[in-house]
């Protein structure tokens, strides 16, 4: 067996691979703040609430994870550069022989590029930007409550039927944080998040070609690169679609309180209309009871509307559920389970 390694190349690695195993927990905490800041979630919202918190949750988990699975292929990676400093190059050589459940294929071969040998810098570093404020669906929930403010103005005076009591409690809560936690998902999958992670993880292994060839350094390279660099791309694409739907939902709710406004604002002008033709033409007194029908047929329309929601909100949790599934497969990858090499679409 042939052995060519400088022990030194093998720790510049390592370096570089705690490093990015920060950047992992960096990510991992920039989850937690900024992919489900679900306090304001109440009202309608708190049935979307679950869903917001279980895809954070176990997005954050994964994140962590990975930080310290990473930080073991490192340390893993010094214990081999001591064994061969200190003589022992068949000690070394177990420790990526031994180890991973899944060897290299015969005959793989390293798709290295040496232009940069031993360089071990960060071409990039995953810090994500904190996502921007968002006020659309906001507008749209404020707007809903400004009109159902008017209809009520109007109702106070001929009836004792207000709309307020029976829309406001749903339209309570902090409706722009279904955007806010699909932005910071577009953070992580983001060239400044997990991509970023992934290139260096690639650079870092290029360098290291020169300097470490050997059955172990094959079974090492193709570790990373048939393992952690596909998981990566896997926990960008769980991200993404964690982004997708959270964005779908926004947009439908955004979508859902334009036509709420709609429905307030056609009561408004039927109540306006017929209690100046009641005042003009001296009609009986039995419209009261018309107004109030009319108000409880729009609460149903609203009600429908928001029954609708309700329901996208609740498919959303199962997709959540699905996606916190396959992220609990991933950690087994990355532990070297015999679901790696990752294969996910």
């Amino acid at each position: 067996m042939t052995i060519t390694v400088d022990p030194g190349q093998l720790d510049g690695y390592a370096d570089q691979l705690e490093r990015n195993s920060g950047h992992l927990g960096g990510l991992a905490s920039y989850c937690a703040a900024h992919c489900g800041p679900a306090g304001g979630m109440t009202g309608l919202l708190a049935a979307a609430r679950p869903a917001v918190e279980l895809a954070r949750d176990s997005t954050a988990d994964l994140l962590a994870s990975a930080e310290r699975r990473l930080l073991q292929v490192a340390t893993n990676l010094r214990a081999a550069a001591h064994g061969y400093r200190s003589g022992d190059a068949a000690a070394a050589e177990r420790i990526w022989l031994v180890l991973p459940r899944r060897a290299a294929p015969q005959g793989h071969l390293d798709r290295d590029d040496d232009r940069h040998a031993g360089d071990y810098r960060d071409p990039f570093v995953a810090t994500p930007a904190v996502p921007a404020a968002r006020h659309e669906v906001g507008a749209a929930a404020e707007e809903a409550r400004h009109r159902i403010g008017v209809v009520d103005e109007w109702l106070a005076r001929y009836t004792h039927v207000t709309l307020g009591e029976h829309v406001l409690p749903w339209l309570a809560g902090d409706w722009d944080a279904l955007r806010a936690a699909a932005d910071g998902y577009a953070g992580l999958a983001g060239p400044d998040g997990l991509p970023a992670i992934r290139a260096n993880l690639g650079y870092g292994l290029d360098s290291l070609s020169s300097g470490w060839d050997s059955p172990a350094a094959t079974q090492f390279a193709y570790t990373i690169r048939d393992r952690w660099l596909p998981a990566l791309d896997t926990m960008r694409r769980l991200v993404e679609l964690h982004r997708e739907a959270l964005e779908c939902l926004a947009q439908q709710s955004e979508n859902t309180l334009h036509a709420v406004v709609l429905a307030i604002e056609a009561l408004e002008f039927w109540v306006v209309e017929k209690v100046l033709r009641s005042i003009m033409l001296a009609v009986p007194g039995g419209l009261w009871a018309e107004i109030g029908m009319e108000v409880m047929k729009t609460w149903h329309t609203i009600t429908a509307l928001f029954e609708a929601l309700r329901l996208a909100f609740a498919a959303v949790r199962e997709a959540a559920q699905l996606a916190g599934a396959e992220a609990t497969m991933l950690e087994d990858v990355l532990a070297g389970g015999r679901l790696d090499p990752i294969t996910v679409g």
